[in-house]
């Protein structure tokens, strides 16, 4: 509902700024580029605290105050008699709302580490679908009952999505890890050159208070691999949002002197948001049973392929059908970052850790238009160019954050018989390892096994200690 409330409103802004007493073109469009990335700017800015609030007090008071300020915002945009007003509320939504870096955090908050990708999977599919699908039922809309009116049924939905929340929707406690997760190797009698050692669980004790305290800004940061993330999530929304403005200039020349170019314009755009939507709710639901990091290099490797040749197409079916390939190959690419981002923080930050990457993404999505902007005033194809430029490089870091991954967990896994045995609990609970892992048995008895890995005839067991 939130979504589609807003791709309901937010393409007609500038028709809205007219009606204002703004009619110079340019003075619309530099108005319209304010409005329109001074909320998200914000709102990455401040996503952060706002997550780590949420994991102190609960998700679902804050998931209410942002619906709220949503709903808000919406139904005083029916009241503005002037820009600047606009400006304001646009302003107080993006300091309270932030709904955008705390929805990856809402639908995987007590989700177990195996369903997140599943649960991103279906957040990406239903924001992509509602930027297809949302402007044409606006246009509609704004023609029935006008633009100032159609603010309030923005709001109406917004509300419903509130009052939702407020019977429906009930907080859990973060996934606690597996009682064998806090798994110690200690050396066994013998020669420690036999590679002979004891798995001991963890104290649940320690496990209790290490699960209650929430770990700083810099704690998050630290951890393996995850700051890496955030230049795939800013670079990969950057060109996508890129898209959205270039694809219809490509089309529009293409199209040039035939009937009903606006009608081919739509029909382009909505088709690759349709194989974008589409390939993230697939892509979620594989990376709940395979790794995401090879998922990510083969969707950012394919997005390299399609993206390059669209600037160089002279006929408008073969731009179409890149635009398909396209969408296909890269709508999972962010539901598979974010994947990974969930197997590398623990459950009890998620909150936080998720509106950090969002916020990285957000920016992205705020510097892409004006970015395209810039090139496509040089050139329509350099915002392509660019794009596959940005592509390869972000395929060349994937396969460098695999091997860095694979190695960490190599050198960092202990051995069992002289074997390395990866060190997390569950194969789901690890991003990139192709080590062999241990599931515990007897939890809270001291006493734990090591499982030999895919196609190993045995497992060995260690004796309690």
């Amino acid at each position: 509902m939130v979504f589609l409330g807003f791709t309901l409103v937010t393409p007609f802004l500038p028709f809205y700024i007219q009606t204002l007493g703004i009619h110079e073109m340019r003075s619309v469009a530099l108005w319209s580029g304010v409005l329109l990335t001074i909320t998200p700017l914000l709102a990455s800015i401040l996503g952060p605290w706002w997550g780590r609030l949420a994991d102190r007090v609960g998700m679902k008071i804050m998931v209410q105050r942002i619906l709220f300020a949503i709903a808000a915002h919406w139904g005083l945009m029916y009241f503005v008699t002037n820009v600047w007003q606009m400006l304001g509320l646009r302003v107080l939504l993006g300091l309270f709302s932030g709904f955008g870096t705390m929805s990856v955090a809402l639908v995987t908050h007590g989700c177990p580490r195996e369903r997140i990708g599943r649960a991103v999977g279906v957040l990406q599919a239903t924001q992509i679908l509602s930027t297809a699908i949302g402007p044409l039922f606006g246009g509609l809309l704004a023609h029935a009952i006008g633009i100032r009116s159609a603010f309030l049924v923005t709001c109406a939905l917004c509300s419903t999505a509130f009052f939702f929340v407020l019977a429906l929707y009930r907080d859990t406690g973060p996934e606690t890890e597996p009682a064998g997760s806090g798994m110690v190797v200690v050396p066994q009698e013998g020669p420690v050159t036999a590679g002979v050692r004891a798995v001991v669980s963890g104290t649940p004790a320690a496990a209790a208070g290490a699960s209650r305290v929430t770990p700083s800004f810099r704690d998050i940061l630290r951890r393996p691999l995850f700051i890496h993330l955030l230049p795939q999530l800013f670079l990969i929304n950057m060109v996508d949002r890129s898209l959205f403005l270039v694809v219809p200039l490509f089309v529009s020349g293409l199209a040039a002197g035939r009937d009903g170019a606006e009608a081919l314009t739509g029909i382009v755009v909505s088709a690759g948001a349709l194989a974008s939507a589409a390939s993230a709710y697939a892509i979620g639901r594989k990376a709940s049973r395979a790794s995401p990091m090879p998922l990510l290099r083969l969707s950012l490797a394919g997005s390299t392929v399609a993206i390059a040749p669209m600037a160089f197409c002279r006929s408008l079916t073969a731009f179409t059908l890149l635009r398909v390939i396209l969408g296909l190959a890269v709508g999972g690419a962010m539901t598979l970052v974010y994947t990974l981002g969930g197997h590398l923080i623990p459950p009890n930050a998620r909150a936080t850790a998720y509106s950090i990457l969002s916020s990285a993404a957000m920016l992205g999505g705020a510097l892409g238009p004006v970015l395209c902007g810039l090139l496509t005033s040089i050139d329509v194809r350099a915002t392509l160019l660019l794009g596959a430029c940005v592509y390869l490089a972000l395929t060349l870091h994937a396969a460098s954050l695999s091997r860095r991954a694979g190695m960490a967990a190599a050198f960092s896994a202990p051995t069992v018989r002289g074997r390395r045995v990866c060190p997390t609990a569950s194969p789901s609970s690890c991003a990139r390892c192709d080590t062999r892992r241990w599931s515990p048995s007897g939890a809270g008895t001291g006493s734990g096994r090591a499982t030999s890995g895919p196609g190993s005839p045995g497992s060995p067991t260690g004796s309690s200690t």
